[in-house]
Formats: structure tokens, sequence, C-alpha cells
């Protein structure tokens, strides 16, 4: 039952914190034109993610469960930049975004950690773009 209440209360929270800014800012960018504060709304309001929206640095989890960080540089070749330095079973790139998804757990005994889906990725990517063309 305490699995449950905790993402409720999150949310909850979440929902409280977003109704007191007044939904949407377009004030400043985190990264390449896009508003962090924007990607994480679209991400919790759109695509059913669990994120902690900020300016830069967003994190959260996956619609399948996945703890992850999306940090946002000012641009792809800064991202790439970042990425080179990373590892890629625990790292993945979407336009000027690096998610870092490493430290889960595996579904099941013998299991690899679990990972990001290309279809979140695609997600996340999704709500990258928007921001980016509506703000």
């Amino acid at each position: 039952m305490s699995k449950l209440t905790s993402p409720i209360l999150v949310l909850a929270a979440l929902a409280a914190l977003l109704a007191g800014c007044g939904g949407s800012s377009k004030s400043s960018s985190g990264g390449g034109g896009v508003n962090g504060i924007s990607v994480g709304t679209c991400l919790n309001g759109d695509e059913n993610f669990l994120v902690q929206p900020s300016e830069k640095v967003l994190e959260g989890q996956s619609p399948a469960g996945v703890n992850f960080t999306l940090t946002l540089y000012k641009n792809a070749a800064a991202a790439k930049a970042a990425f080179a330095k990373k590892s890629p079973k625990t790292t993945a790139i979407v336009e000027n975004g690096v998610i870092d998804f490493r430290g889960n757990p595996s579904s099941f005994a013998g299991a690899p950690p679990a990972k990001i889906s290309k279809v979140e990725l695609n997600a996340i990517k999704r709500c990258i773009v928007k921001t980016r063309t509506s703000g």
C-alpha cells in the first residue's frame, strides 16, 4: 500500500506546485532555447512521466518506472560532448539533452538493469521539440 501512496503524494504536491505557479512560464530557458520547466510539465501532463521540473536538470521517473536525470545543454554539440564522457549503457542523448538512467535495479534476478525505452526517449524528444517551437 505504501508503494502506491508515495507516488500519489508526489503527484498531489506537484499539482499544487504547478497550480501555484500559474501553469506555464516562458521566462528563462535551460538550454538550447528550451525551458526545462516546460519540458517537465509536458512530460508530466502529456506523456505520463513523473518529473520534478527544473530549468536545466530534471529528475524523475518514466512511465515504466525507470528513474532518470535529464540534463539540458545549450546546444546539441554541448550535449554530444557531455554524452561522450558517459557510459552508453546507462545514458542516452536526445536533442540537446542527456538522459542518465544508471542505478536502476533489474526487473528480475539475472536481468540487466532497467533502462529508458525508445518509446520513452521519443516522448522526451517530443516534449523538447514542442517546448522549443512553442517557447
